[in-house]
C-alpha cells in the first residue's frame, strides 16, 4: 500500500493506494493521520478510488481516524470509495457514520 499525502490549510487528503491490511498499512496510515492532525489538519479527506481491498484492521484504523477527527471539531470525509470499499463499509454497518463524495473538490467545500 502507498500513501499520497496533500496537505491544504485545514484539510488533509489521503490517496490510499493498493490493498489496506496489515499491521505495517495500518501503522502507516495511522501515523500519516497523527502527522496531519498535528499540523493543524482536523478534516482529513481519504480517496479510496485506487484502494481495491480493506480488511478488519484497515477498518478498524479508519473508524479510530475519525473518532480522533471528530475529538478535535475536525472530520473525515470519502471520495469515490471503489465498489469493495463501499461493499465492505455497508456490510461492517460504517459507511452510515461518512459523507461520500464523488471527488476531492465536493468533499474540500464540504470541510468547515
Amino acid at each position: 500500500m502507498d500513501l499520497d499525502i496533500l496537505e491544504n490549510e485545514n484539510t488533509c487528503t489521503i490517496k490510499i493506494k493498493g490493498q489496506f491490511r496489515s499491521f505495517e498499512a495500518v501503522r502507516a496510515f495511522e501515523q500519516a493521520v497523527d502527522t496531519a492532525i498535528a499540523s493543524g489538519h482536523p478534516f482529513l479527506i481519504l480517496d479510496l478510488e485506487a484502494m481495491p481491498m480493506i480488511d478488519s484492521s484497515g477498518i478498524g484504523s479508519v473508524v479510530s481516524v475519525l473518532r480522533k477527527a471528530r475529538q478535535i471539531g475536525g472530520d473525515v470525509k470519502l471520495v469515490n470509495p471503489s465498489s469493495f470499499a463501499l461493499k465492505t463499509f455497508k456490510m461492517v454497518g460504517i459507511l452510515n457514520l461518512f459523507k461520500v463524495f464523488q471527488t476531492q473538490e465536493e468533499a474540500l467545500a464540504a470541510c468547515v
